[in-house]
């Protein structure tokens, strides 16, 4: 079903000094750091490998998913991307296993929604389903 880890993502409370700390300590080089707008964060890119660790943090303090995520859980591991082959057989065969899953429904997905494994299944991991290619 998983064919590799795509993204990891980690909440960060400032993305600046973390990115510091992430160069200076191991090495790693961004490839691209911003503000996404549409998604209420910033970030830093660093690629390793075929994958890539991303750090955020909310755009607007206290506002939107991230921060709630600060506020209840501290920094850390926010969101795991892994990458399937195929995404309605990945679909049918979790939902065949009684994995709870978000934004699976026809109508979120016809909309361009993303597709999440509900934290509650993964021993508090979200997990996000990436198309390949």
């Amino acid at each position: 079903m998983f064919t590799k880890i795509h993204n990891v993502i980690i909440a960060v409370k400032n993305v600046e000094e973390a990115t510091k700390e992430y160069t200076d300590n191991f090495g790693l080089q961004t490839s691209k750091s911003g503000v996404v707008p549409e998604l209420g964060i910033r970030n830093a890119l660093f690629p390793i490998g075929d994958a890539i660790i991303e750090l955020i943090e909310p755009f607007t303090p206290g506002q939107g998913p991230v921060a709630k995520f600060l506020q209840t859980r501290g920094e850390g591991l926010y969101m795991i991307e892994l990458e399937v082959e195929n995404m309605d057989s990945s679909i049918q065969s979790l939902r065949e296993k009684n994995v709870r899953l978000l934004g699976a429904d026809p109508e979120s997905r016809a909309k361009g929604g993303q597709v999440y494994i509900h934290p509650q299944s993964t021993k508090g991991v979200l997990i996000q389903l990436v198309q390949k290619g």
